[in-house]
């Protein structure tokens, strides 16, 4: 450090040419911790306290950082903000919060695993070709030669180069190959917006596009990495299509259905952290038709509480509310369903409209005949979903003997923030706990 105060003192103040100056740093990852120097896979990842204390002696640090204090500092923090989170959340006849009862568990899994799970799985056609920036393993897209050595010459990794790699994507569908371009949704929706739209989607060209890290449930990376915006972007490039799954299940399932079965611009949005499944491997899955959740019962698994029917297909029961709801966000909205039938009868229709675009407006106008009010739920910015349903009531709906109350669920016009994935489903008002409480007020309870 004090070489470079020094070249920077030097380049401020003995400069003499009149042309500025460029410093060339040649440094080493973790230089002076002998676990972490010029080792790939620290990034993101603290150290546990074993090898916190063996990095500060190897750094000759352990006179000058109170390691002790520092972490009793954090703990104590946490505590005050877990206490100021559950004060601020609604309260309701007992805890429904996940897997805090003996009945309706769920298994975690993230769903960006669903996505590596799909290529690891369908990668031996030899159209595939995978294009990667430098987190490749983060979002899974890399499972599709880790495996399968063969595979290696059709990825291509272009590091820090989202524009770029969009247009190469592009010209690979071009001459009929089937290009997957993955990174966090951060990117790849918003610095190569402009490829997107001229060199993908004005040419209507067969490119599947991976947005990783949506909603503010990527946790600790904090507001640049958490991406709420994407479903403005894509939904209104023309010619792109864009899916939402729920879980890792679904994922996987909407991830083969957009390599082999979707041909045209295509974006696949999911999370990072690991959220409930709702859905089984017969669970049906059709892009562009929505599936309505029906809560039938309270049993030992949270997925098996619930029938699941194609909204084409299904029947109305006349129920009091319809959630509709993207994404693993969808899970809460299942939740609300649980809290409102237990501790208020109220029979909820829950649309899961995993395809954003084309939107199942059928699916909508029904839900705005049949149940008594809407409520949409995403963990993105408010309206990105919202919006969309929105515009159906209004063009579809508004001359209708009825007029549904509606609500929006999301994010409202803030960046995330830097925290654990369920402290800021709270934080932001996400959780079922809110979509419930917001249904006691548009149903009048």
């Amino acid at each position: 450090m004090d070489d470079i105060v020094k070249k920077l003192d030097q380049a401020r103040n003995a400069n003499d040419t009149g042309r500025p100056v460029a410093l060339i740093c040649h440094t080493i990852k973790g230089r002076g911790v002998s676990f972490m120097e010029n080792v790939v896979g620290w990034h993101g990842k603290p150290p546990n306290r074993e090898q916190l204390d063996q990095a500060l002696q190897e750094l000759n640090l352990t006179d000058k950082i109170d390691a002790d204090s520092l972490i009793a500092y954090g703990a104590e923090y946490q505590t005050e903000i877990e206490k100021q989170l559950d004060d601020g959340m609604p309260k309701f006849s007992r805890n429904f919060w996940w897997n805090a009862s003996d009945k309706m568990k769920v298994t975690m899994d993230p769903t960006r695993k669903g996505m590596g799970r799909a290529l690891d799985k369908y990668g031996d056609d030899e159209r595939l070709v995978c294009i990667g920036a430098d987190i490749s393993d983060s979002i899974t897209i890399s499972d599709f030669y880790k495996n399968h050595p063969e595979r290696r010459p059709r990825f291509i990794s272009v590091g820090v180069a989202e524009q770029g790699a969009t247009t190469v994507a592009a010209g690979l569908a071009k001459e009929g190959k089937l290009p997957v371009f993955g990174t966090y949704g951060v990117f790849s929706s918003a610095r190569n917006l402009d490829q997107l739209r001229v060199s993908v989607c004005y040419g209507d060209y067969n490119v599947f596009i991976v947005g990783a890290h949506g909603g503010v449930s990527v946790g600790p990376d904090g507001a640049t990495h958490q991406e709420l915006e994407a479903l403005f972007q894509m939904t209104g490039l023309p010619n792109m299509r864009v899916a939402v799954p729920c879980d890792s299940v679904e994922t996987e399932k909407m991830t083969r259905i957009l390599l082999f079965d979707v041909v045209g611009p295509k974006y696949l949005r999911f999370a990072r952290e690991a959220t409930p499944i709702v859905t089984k491997a017969d669970t049906p899955l059709k892009f562009g038709t929505s599936n309505i959740f029906r809560l039938r019962r309270e049993t030992s698994n949270f997925v098996d509480a619930f029938d699941i029917t194609l909204s084409a297909e299904y029947e109305s029961e006349k129920e009091d509310l319809t959630i509709i709801s993207c994404g693993p966000e969808t899970a809460e909205a299942l939740r609300a369903a649980y809290i409102l039938k237990t501790d208020f009868n109220i029979e909820t229709r829950v649309l899961n409209m995993h395809t954003v675009k084309p939107l199942d407006k059928e699916a909508i106008v029904r839900a705005a005949a049949e149940t008594r009010a809407i409520i949409t739920a995403e963990e993105h910015q408010l309206g990105g979903l919202g919006n969309l349903v929105a515009a159906v009531l209004a063009e579809k709906c508004c001359g209708a003997e009825k007029c549904v109350p509606f609500a929006m669920i999301g994010v409202a016009d803030a960046f995330g923030e830097s925290g654990k994935p369920w402290q800021l489903i709270k934080k932001f008002g996400l959780a079922a706990e809110h979509i419930a409480d917001r249904a006691k007020t548009l149903l009048g309870l």
